[in-house]
């Protein structure tokens, strides 16, 4: 079974990505916990026992807020919730391995969604140090369930880190899902024939599109918005060229404009 873990700070744009969660729990039969982390102020004569009162007052918090989305779950799991103290990243994403979550879903903000999100002091290093897989949900997104195609930007190494893997096979089991597979040829690029690199892909991708550009950006996001894209994935490999172009602000910029949900898939099995 999925687990799908999804931070929050109680946020409206938090409350989407939860609403979002729970619905795609809801589509593939997974389970769903909250969590949220604080850190105990350090001040001179500090009482030792703040850092218990924090963690109980947001337990609390935290239930009464998993409460409001328990009429929204159809798969007879109820929420379960989770309160981790240190540096937010680190500790949420210490907790997400030690749980075996198999999915992280975070909400972001604004028309600038993708770009907050990378660039983000807390959400960049989920993007930066995860190996879980990580999906973005704009504030501004169509929302869930109005489109279950799947847009994988991926480039000549292909794909085979089994998180991403099972995750892509579960999203594929969505409603009228649909995934499809395109690489953008620049000039100064070989042309390549993508069909033997997608790997452990083979039997689950529906198209691959080799599009000929010369800024691949402005073309992966013209054929998320011209096929109606629920979700938009690119591979994380680092120290890249293909890393290094997704991860350059005026590229981020650029991905913006359509306010797709934005999937995360660590390459890095170690």
């Amino acid at each position: 079974m999925i687990k799908i873990l999804c931070p929050t700070d109680f946020s409206s744009n938090s409350e989407f990505a939860v609403e979002y969660s729970v619905h795609l729990a809801n589509a593939i039969g997974a389970t769903l916990t909250l969590v949220t982390s604080y850190k105990v102020p350090v001040y001179v004569g500090s009482p030792v026992s703040w850092g218990a009162r924090i963690r109980e007052f947001l337990e609390s918090d935290l239930t009464e807020f998993a409460a409001k989305f328990k009429p929204l779950i159809t798969t007879g799991y109820e929420p379960e919730t989770a309160v981790v103290q240190g540096n937010t990243s680190v500790s949420i994403l210490e907790y997400a391995r030690k749980s075996g979550t198999d999915l992280i879903i975070m909400g972001t903000t604004g028309s600038s969604s993708l770009e907050k999100v990378i660039f983000g002091s807390i959400t960049r290093k989920f993007f930066e140090t995860s190996d879980i897989p990580v999906l973005a949900i704009p504030s501004t997104s169509r929302g869930y369930g109005n489109s279950n195609k799947i847009v994988l930007a991926l480039d000549s190494g292909g794909i085979s880190n089994e998180h991403s893997l099972k995750i892509l096979k579960q999203l594929k089991k969505l409603p009228s899902a649909s995934l499809d597979v395109i690489h953008v040829t620049t000039t100064s690029d070989e042309d390549i024939n993508l069909k033997p690199n997608t790997g452990k892909l083979a039997g689950i991708v529906d198209n691959i599109a080799d599009v000929e550009g010369s800024d691949p950006v402005y073309e992966i996001n013209k054929y998320a918005d011209d096929n109606n894209a629920g979700i938009l994935a690119m591979v994380g490999r680092k120290h890249s060229v293909w890393d290094k172009l997704f991860f350059e602000r005026k590229s981020v910029s650029e991905l913006t404009l359509s306010d797709i949900p934005v999937l995360f898939l660590p390459e890095n099995n170690d």
